[in-house]
């Protein structure tokens, strides 16, 4: 593959290739250590720049997603029941994930008198995006004393390297605590979108993360409930670390990568280096998405431009909203990292420094449509070798969003005839897979083409129409606008106006 990733710096049709013969080890349980030393080792040997393509390239469809998002934080122990419940509405309302650190929900409900459950509950009834859950065990929400929940992030403030909690609190537990609400587990991992392990204790790192015998419980109760799985793994010293974390995660069989730097960054260049994780983790990530839930505000660019997809923050008084965005002397509990981590990706967007859009509700309402056009039948289905949709499609999927809305018609309400498909990206693979023929259009001309060549080499019959949406609807008995973006598949209908042509909105 060292040859591969070489290329891929500046050959899509290399990226795409080396993203097929990855997801076909990872499918088939055949990708070994010596595979990501070797996808280690090569992006090693590249330039900066050079990373940052490589993680650019692969982060274009269908390869991994083209999405930047935000997800937050907006529990803490501190806080009362109405605030946390205040803090989720707004996040629902902004249209970001909502990233649950179940042991201050657990604080804040022992402080109400109510069993931790209700209290995720009482979220669920208040929000539609997809909820995210972490620092989740064996016995459902962690539990900890007050030195750590109400931490102030020394480590963070402080900076690299990272040599164990400065005050010599982590990684304490109140087990006991945890067990009075063990039978609320599987209720916790029902309710989720998706599910955060930690798999640093692998790397070295006992004195901050849970033992990975539990995380394999975790993760097991994930997959028998069908939801997302994440793996937060630290950078370490970039080479043996990132190794040993990101073969942790691939064994558990998780569907995003979560790379954590700021001082669990301890690489001499550590720029270089944080990028070189983000662009590993790009070609190696089963579900398409790479996120940090810890960054330095210099970090954060760098992963933005070598191919991260999450940058993950949160309210005053949440841990994370000092973890990504601040800089050592700043990053301190109390920070709101939201406002700046906002600022930190559309300052990068709009520099040209990355090749994505920032998610907002549209999109994520478009991806839940399409969940439900699809009637499901998303990640990790997949076609030609390539997975329906990404990790983020899986998240919607188990989000009140999805489950609230409907669609005129599903994947089952198409007909096996000569179809013509404006847009080429995976609404369009689905509707090819079933029809006689397809013929596809996309503004984007490689987007076209890769579709084109995924469809083929899984035998479906797909003919390219070079970005011509009227020659798309000529070859066609029926023809579909295959996004469910209302204004954009409304403009798209007024300017082809053809009885042919119908939306699946």
């Amino acid at each position: 593959m060292r040859d591969l990733i070489k290329e891929a710096v500046n050959n899509l049709d290399a990226a795409l290739e080396l993203r097929k013969i990855v997801l076909k080890k990872i499918n088939e349980k055949k990708l070994k250590e010596s595979d990501i030393v070797e996808v280690v080792d090569a992006v090693d040997d590249l330039s900066l720049e050079e990373i940052q393509k490589l993680g650019s390239n692969l982060r274009k469809f269908p390869m991994g997603c083209d999405l930047i998002e935000i997800g937050v934080g907006p529990c803490s122990s501190s806080l009362t029941l109405t605030q946390f419940i205040e803090n989720c509405i707004l996040t629902d309302y902004m249209g970001f994930p909502i990233h649950i650190c179940s042991y201050a929900v657990a604080d804040i409900a022992e402080k109400e008198g109510l069993n931790p459950i209700d209290v995720l509950k009482m979220v669920l009834e208040n929000v539609d995006v997809p909820i995210d859950i972490d620092h989740f065990g064996k016995y459902g929400p962690m539990r900890f004393p007050k030195e750590i929940t109400h931490c102030y992030g020394d480590c963070y403030f402080k900076g690299p390297p990272f040599k164990g909690c400065p005050r010599d609190r982590i990684h304490k537990r109140l087990i006991e605590k945890e067990k009075e609400h063990a039978n609320e587990f599987e209720d916790w991992v029902r309710l989720a979108s998706t599910v955060c392990i930690n798999v640093v204790e692998e790397q070295g790192g006992e004195e901050h993360a849970a033992p990975l015998d539990e995380m394999e419980v975790v993760a097991e109760a994930a997959k028998k409930y069908g939801k997302g799985l994440e793996g937060i793994f630290h950078i370490g010293d970039g080479h043996d670390d990132l190794i040993t974390g990101i073969k942790a995660c691939i064994d558990l069989d998780v569907d995003v990568f979560v790379v954590e730097g700021a001082p669990f960054n301890r690489a001499k260049d550590r720029l270089k280096v944080f990028a070189k994780a983000v662009a590993v983790s790009r070609i190696l990530v089963k579900g398409g998405v790479v996120a940090t839930n810890g960054a330095y505000e210099d970090e954060c660019r760098i992963g933005l431009r070598s191919g991260l997809n999450t940058i993950l923050t949160g309210f005053p008084l949440n841990h994370h909203g000092y973890m990504c965005g601040y800089s050592p002397g700043t990053a301190k509990r109390g920070n709101f990292g939201l406002r700046r981590v906002m600022r930190i990706i559309r300052e990068e967007i709009k520099a040209g420094n990355v090749n994505a859009s920032f998610i907002d509700k549209d999109v994520v309402k478009a991806i839940a449509l399409g969940n439900r056009f699809l009637n499901g039948n998303i990640y990790p289905y997949s076609i030609g070798g390539f997975y329906l949709g990404d990790a983020h499609w899986a998240c919607i999927k188990e989000s009140n969003l999805c489950k609230k809305l409907n669609v005129n018609k599903t994947i089952d309400d198409i007909s096996a005839e000569k179809v013509g498909l404006i847009g080429g990206r995976y609404i369009s693979w689905a509707i090819a897979e079933k029809a006689e023929e397809a013929y596809i259009s996309d503004i984007d001309s490689w987007v076209e083409r890769a579709t084109i060549k995924i469809l083929n080499d899984n035998g479906i019959n797909a003919y390219p129409c070079n970005g011509d949406d009227k020659k798309a609807v000529e070859n066609s008995e029926k023809a579909y606008i295959t996004t469910f973006i209302p204004n954009i598949a409304l403009k798209i209908l007024d300017r082809i106006r053809d009885k042919k042509v119908e939306l699946l909105i």
